[in-house]
């Protein structure tokens, strides 16, 4: 044990912050193995719930410096790609389960195209503001554009009557000597 008081002091806070970063990293360790555990049941949104989870308690600890940011990173991209490939392989498991009842694939189009209809009609509604939006925008943009034409107007006298100016300057020394 050490004799000098600062160091005593050291000592027991790194014990203090071991103790806190080994339970962040526990937590870390059971996150990922029941996400792991989620993608073996093939249980899509539970993985997805416990993905975000886990990648917001990634990027916590390696902003607090308890794991390495890019270690953290690389276990977030270990944990998407498991849950890319397990949204990959329900799809194809939908494809292939027959269908069961014609009686909601008769229904399921008609919805669609009660849909369709009030898409259409908002679209249209929409396309009818920013019609106005754009046509008030014209006339507002029309004074400013005269503006700027006449500043760049009094620029360009001003910067021919100071190259005046420099060019008779220049001319009266050559007179006086």
């Amino acid at each position: 044990m050490a004799n000098i008081k600062s160091q005593i002091k050291r000592t027991k806070q790194s014990e203090v912050r071991r103790i806190k970063n080994k339970s962040v990293k526990s937590k870390l360790k059971t996150l990922i193995s029941s996400f792991n555990n989620a993608v073996k049941e093939k249980d899509k949104e539970k993985a997805s719930s416990i993905l975000n989870e886990t990648t917001k308690a990634l990027d916590k600890a390696a902003s607090k410096k308890i794991i390495h940011k890019n270690n953290a990173a690389n276990k977030k991209a270990k944990l998407t790609k498991k849950f890319a490939n397990l949204v990959k392989k329900v799809a194809e498991e939908i494809k292939k389960v027959p269908k069961a009842v014609s009686k909601t694939e008769e229904e399921a189009p008609k919805i669609t195209k009660e849909k369709a209809v009030v898409k259409k009609s908002v679209k249209s509604t929409k396309i009818k503001k920013a019609a106005t939006k754009t046509a008030t925008k014209k006339d507002t943009k029309k004074p400013a554009a005269k503006k700027n034409t006449a500043k760049t107007s009094t620029t360009k006298k001003a910067s021919s009557t100071a190259k005046k100016k420099t060019t008779a300057k220049k001319t009266e020394p050559k007179k006086k000597a």
